[in-house]
């Protein structure tokens, strides 16, 4: 019965998914470069970001690495997540940021997209400074949960703040779940932005925040964070697994532009894990919150295939993908790309 409704529900957010991609209307897309400043340039359309993954936009942007390959971004507006990758389909974005498992859920439901480049990892072991993680588990340090042990006292649903589903938060707490034989109707996720989630967790609202770089300082600042966990101690430097993706034809369609674009983001991101206090700097400014610290970035985009099936295994494992998924790794990331962001 319990599978039954799993696969109901599964089926069901499938063809919800479906139709919202049959509903997008599909626009070719060949980019043309303009005339700026006496320069041809690529104008490649993007969200505009207010949180974690902000900081190699803006540092490309203020280093000059995407002027340098001729690409301009251009910044559409905000685009809430469940709408993302629609965005993408419709042609009113270009290029998105997304975890495999966001990815592979997609293109179970039939979008045409995958991803171009690596970016986000975890900080190798030698870097102890959890900031830099990629995320942490908090609870309330004078709340009932000191130690993830004890939710399996509490004798209630726990609530566990995360910013977007079958994405990185429900991904990793599966493995904290099953680690600590916690089950997984213990659990009771709302979805809200990192920076609401902080405020959430210090008004008793949630009971685990589940926050970002971006907003360490953030929660450390209300005085009560308790870390549970943080992501590295779950999944070593797979935790952190992200890619830039884009579009199946618009890849066919503009491989110059990408490959301009993979060669500037990756400048970016390796400037980013070499100079962490102005890139932290950079971003507070541009989000308008204090930010102690950013991301850890892999330094070229060679996409590692073995991390990318992870990441489906586990949203397998969740019961977001069925058991018979014909989704490979090879049908959510292209190679053609990643060699271009090598040093």
């Amino acid at each position: 019965m319990k599978q039954t409704l799993k696969c109901a529900v599964l089926a069901l957010a499938l063809g919800i998914l479906a139709g919202t991609l049959s509903g997008c209307q599909k626009k070719s897309i060949v980019l043309k470069p303009v005339v700026k400043d006496g320069r041809e340039v690529y104008q490649i359309k993007t969200w505009s970001r207010s949180d974690c993954t902000d900081a190699p936009f803006i540092v490309a942007e203020q280093m000059g690495f995407f002027d340098e390959e001729g690409i301009e971004i251009v910044y559409t507006g905000e685009t809430q997540p469940p709408q993302r990758i629609a965005s993408i389909l419709n042609g009113d974005n270009n290029v998105g940021t997304a975890h495999p498992n966001t990815l592979a859920i997609a293109r179970e439901g039939g979008a045409p997209i995958r991803g171009v480049a690596r970016s986000i990892i975890e900080p190798p072991d030698e870097i102890d400074d959890i900031h830099l993680q990629h995320m942490w588990w908090v609870s309330d340090k004078n709340g009932p949960i000191q130690k993830l042990e004890d939710i399996n006292t509490l004798g209630r649903k726990v609530k566990v703040q995360l910013l977007l589903r079958n994405a990185c938060i429900d991904f990793l707490t599966d493995i904290v779940l099953e680690r600590y034989q916690i089950p997984k109707d213990a659990i009771e996720y709302i979805t809200m932005p990192d920076i609401e989630g902080v405020l959430a967790l210090k008004n008793g609202l949630v009971d685990i925040a589940t926050p970002h770089p971006t907003f360490y300082q953030a929660i450390e600042d209300t005085g009560i964070a308790n870390i549970l966990i943080t992501s590295r101690e779950i999944a070593g430097e797979n935790a952190g697994t992200y890619l830039y993706y884009f579009e199946d034809e618009f890849i066919r369609n503009n491989p110059e532009p990408i490959r301009r674009f993979v060669r500037a983001i990756k400048k970016a991101e390796r400037w980013a894990n070499e100079n962490p206090e102005q890139t932290a700097k950079w971003t507070e400014e541009a989000i308008g919150v204090p930010v102690q610290a950013n991301h850890w970035y892999a330094r070229n985009a060679v996409i590692d295939e073995a991390q990318i099936q992870v990441w489906i295994d586990g949203s397998i494992a969740s019961g977001a993908l069925p058991a018979d998924t014909k989704v490979k790794v090879g049908d959510i990331i292209t190679h053609d790309f990643d060699q271009e962001g090598s040093e």
